[in-house]
């Protein structure tokens, strides 16, 4: 397959954007055919990075012997790099056209299967766990793994994260100040209640942050517009009807140009 440049498919992406902006003031059948163009638009320059998407599996242990499974898209030597962390009864593949993106873009990437999901659902022993809402050992895990590859630049390194996925990178985030920005997709101020977040958004403020969420999504709404009044400077993005956590970034709304931005400013 040919490799599409990078630069061509954001441009398609925010080209997606732009056209679900103007069409929603013109209203009716026009708007109808514009959404569908673009939105095929933006799934075929996901299809494209999916396909070109170069990773690696790996698998490291936990501190509490839990072995996680992971894939590392390396972009060269002593790249930037970004680890991802899925939402809820899901797992690594929710990431791999973003992964695809950034790593076209020059930025490392490693996604992971949290505990209890994907690959991650045995011990170091063998015994089989069940998923856990906090899972800071295993971001602690993958980033002592990330800081030993070529691949990864370890000073220059970031997190995404989606629903509890982006609880949980904002909590570690915010006691590890090696963390140089962190995108949180559809976060929520104490999912399940057990992932507390405003003290981690007060603790990390100061920093790059970027939250998003969709427009019917109320309680991510709400967690943005809290993390706003505690971090003024962070950066913020609500789209319209499209979704929870990593489903924004199938909705063909240009959200994976909108992190590649991010992190490529930041990191």
């Amino acid at each position: 397959m040919r490799r599409m440049k990078p630069t061509v498919i954001a441009l398609t992406l925010l080209l997606f954007t732009h056209c679900q902006s103007e069409d929603r003031a013109e209203g009716g059948a026009a708007r109808g055919k514009a959404d569908s163009q673009a939105l095929a638009a933006g799934y075929a320059a996901q299809a494209a990075f999916t396909a070109q998407a170069k990773g690696e599996d790996v698998r490291f242990p936990t501190s509490d012997g839990i072995v996680i499974a992971g894939t590392l898209y390396p972009a060269g030597k002593q790249a930037p790099a970004v680890l991802c962390l899925h939402q809820w009864r899901s797992d690594r593949s929710s990431f791999t056209a973003l992964a695809g993106q950034l790593q076209a873009a020059g930025i490392t990437v490693l996604t992971i299967d949290m505990r209890g999901y994907g690959g991650s659902t045995k011990t170091e022993a063998g015994k089989r766990i069940r998923p856990d809402r906090k899972a800071q050992k295993d971001i602690e895990a993958a980033l002592r793994f990330m800081r030993t590859q070529a691949s990864v630049d370890a000073s220059r390194i970031g997190l995404v994260g989606a629903s509890y996925g982006s609880s949980n990178a904002i909590i570690h985030a915010a006691d590890d100040a090696t963390i140089r920005a962190v995108a949180l997709l559809s976060p929520g101020l104490n999912y399940f209640n057990e992932l507390p977040t405003e003290d981690a958004v007060r603790s990390y403020a100061g920093r790059p942050l970027l939250a998003v969420a969709s427009s019917e999504d109320l309680r991510s709404v709400e967690t943005v517009d809290a993390y706003r009044a505690i971090a003024p400077s962070m950066e913020t993005k609500i789209y319209r009807d499209a979704g929870h956590g990593t489903d924004i970034l199938d909705a063909g709304v240009g959200l994976g140009a909108e992190i590649l931005a991010f992190l490529k400013k930041n990191l």
